[in-house]
């Protein structure tokens, strides 16, 4: 008898002990991974919807020669390169590429595009050669997507391109002052190839994420609010981001990264509750070519790209902004420090109200701002 009890005995103690914090940890994690898989679920759904109502793409019989954006450490226009190429490749007949250090000119008497397609070409494209295609009879046009930041160069190169598009609505005037005959406000857009709501590892999991390069108003702006994001799970990447005054109070919670890798962008999109859009100022000497001052009146990239992961943006005003999200619905805006701090706090605290804020404008991203709808407005501009 007491041989059996001793068995029984040593039978409960080999059962291992789970802890309190144990089991609510297991109950966290499972509640955390359902809420965000039925947002995916969600996610895709929209996705699917759009899809499902997009018509028949009409192909037009024309032949372009698109010239990148290409520079060292430039993968910064990778999306937007691809982007083009996609929504060319969806609407005419043959699309060809080049880059801005290519004979351009020898490309187009070799492939006899209808037209030559330039994304920027600010600083390694020849503007002599544009000038030399254009009295081959080739029309030629310029999608600028770095406005009003390089438009002390770019105001010099404009003129020689037979249409302008610029996706800086305070720079329209400024071409036609310059001479320009066909100048045209074309926004950026997203890439949904790459920047789409997906399922990503939960390292990449964060309460509050910025990732962009450290220009001056940025830095400024995170240093009042250092306190607040050093107490939070925040995640910041990006060049220079070392010259904060409190760089030694978040340096756990900064990558100092040159370029981030476009799928690690979109992976911290994905997994992050807020991201945050702080636009780069107009008026950084330091980095601009904006001896003019232009304003800069019109959203970054960025603003699509975490729009179409699906994700919260939190994102100060700028002038066009509401033309494509409606604050407050689709998007949510600051306009200080306080009010960053403020709206970070109750949108961490109201999870439903902040998905519904995302889901809606990831429909509208998809359904209104892609490269595809931007291309079929470019050619319509100069095909009608």
């Amino acid at each position: 008898m007491r041989r059996r009890l001793a068995r029984s005995s040593r039978k409960k103690s080999a059962v291992p002990t789970v802890s309190m914090g144990t089991i609510k940890g297991r109950r966290e994690g499972f509640r955390t991974g359902w809420r965000r898989g039925y947002h995916l679920g969600r996610s895709e759904a929209i996705l699917q919807a759009i899809q499902a109502a997009q018509g028949i793409q009409l192909i037009r019989d024309l032949h372009v020669l698109f010239v990148i954006e290409a520079y060292e450490g430039g993968q910064f226009h990778e999306p937007i390169n691809q982007g083009i190429i996609g929504g060319l490749q969806a609407q005419v007949r043959q699309v060809s590429v080049a880059a801005p250090m290519d004979n351009i000119v020898e490309v187009a008497k070799q492939v006899q595009p209808d037209l030559v397609f330039v994304l920027n070409g600010i600083f390694d494209l020849p503007i002599e050669h544009i000038d030399a295609i254009r009295m081959m009879g080739i029309r030629t046009c310029v999608w600028i997507a770095e406005d009003p930041y390089f438009i002390d160069v770019t105001l010099q190169k404009a003129p020689h391109f037979d249409y302008v598009f610029t996706h800086e609505l305070g720079a329209v005037p400024y071409y036609q002052t310059a001479g320009c005959q066909q100048v045209h406000y074309l926004p950026l857009a997203v890439n949904e190839a790459m920047f789409r709501p997906q399922h990503v590892n939960l390292s990449y999991s964060k309460d509050i994420c910025f990732i962009g390069t450290a220009f001056w108003n940025r830095v400024h702006f995170i240093d009042k609010v250092s306190t607040y994001l050093a107490n939070k799970k925040t995640f910041i990447s990006g060049f220079l981001w070392d010259r904060l005054k409190s760089y030694r109070r978040l340096r756990s919670k900064i990558s100092l990264e040159r370029c981030m890798s476009i799928q690690d962008t979109a992976a911290y999109y994905n997994a992050s509750k807020i991201v945050i859009n702080l636009h780069r100022s107009h008026e950084d000497d330091q980095h601009n070519y904006n001896s003019r001052r232009i304003p800069a009146l019109s959203i970054n990239p960025r603003t699509f790209d975490i729009c179409a992961c699906g994700a919260l943006q939190l994102t100060d005003i700028r002038h066009d902004l509401s033309y494509f999200y409606t604050p407050g619905q689709e998007i949510v805006t600051y306009s200080s420090p306080e009010e960053l701090k403020e709206k970070c706090d109750y949108y961490l605290k109201h999870e439903e109200e902040r998905r519904e804020i995302a889901l809606r404008a990831l429909r509208k991203t998809m359904s209104e701002h892609t490269y595809k709808q931007r291309i079929s407005r470019l050619l319509s501009v100069i095909y009608g």
